[in-house]
């Protein structure tokens, strides 16, 4: 048994899995790379790893709880195969207002991180964390439904 095979029927029973574990990889790669843009940067490593997987794990949740809202309004947790271009619209948007509110949150209301100077921003927002939503979970997605197309 293959490993495409294994994540394909994983795929095509529990899409959240195979969805949360290309989510983890994407987003844990795009945080890291997007370490220089942050105001802690210059931190210790163990420190780093420590924020970048704790942020890693917030964008999974985003990404799950974006997915199972698409899934309530499309009445069906394989909107991806089906409905993908209608429903689309709805899982982006539900994960980019609620990586908007975060990020807003974490740096002007509770300050739970900063950005660097480097960090390009939007109505006082960060860029890259906006770009991160618009570029991994379609990603993500294709990922998934290639994975379960292999079975």
């Amino acid at each position: 048994m293959t490993s495409r095979s294994w994540m394909g029927r994983l795929g095509l029973r529990y899409p959240e899995a195979v969805l949360a574990g290309w989510g983890f990889v994407l987003n844990g790669a795009w945080e890291f790379l997007h370490t220089p843009l942050y105001a802690d940067a210059s931190r210790e490593p163990s420190y780093l790893l420590w924020t970048r997987l704790h942020c890693t794990v917030g964008d999974v949740l985003i990404l799950l709880g974006a997915f199972w809202v698409t899934s309530l309004v499309a009445r069906s947790r394989f909107w991806w195969r089906s409905n993908g271009t209608t429903a689309l619209p709805i899982f982006l948007a539900a994960g980019l207002v609620y990586t908007a509110f975060s990020e807003w949150a974490n740096t002007r209301l509770w300050e739970g991180w900063g950005y660097g100077p480097g960090m390009p921003t939007i109505f006082g927002l960060g860029l890259t964390p906006l770009l991160q939503w618009i570029v991994l979970p379609p990603l993500a997605l294709r990922l998934l439904a290639r994975s379960s197309a292999a079975r």
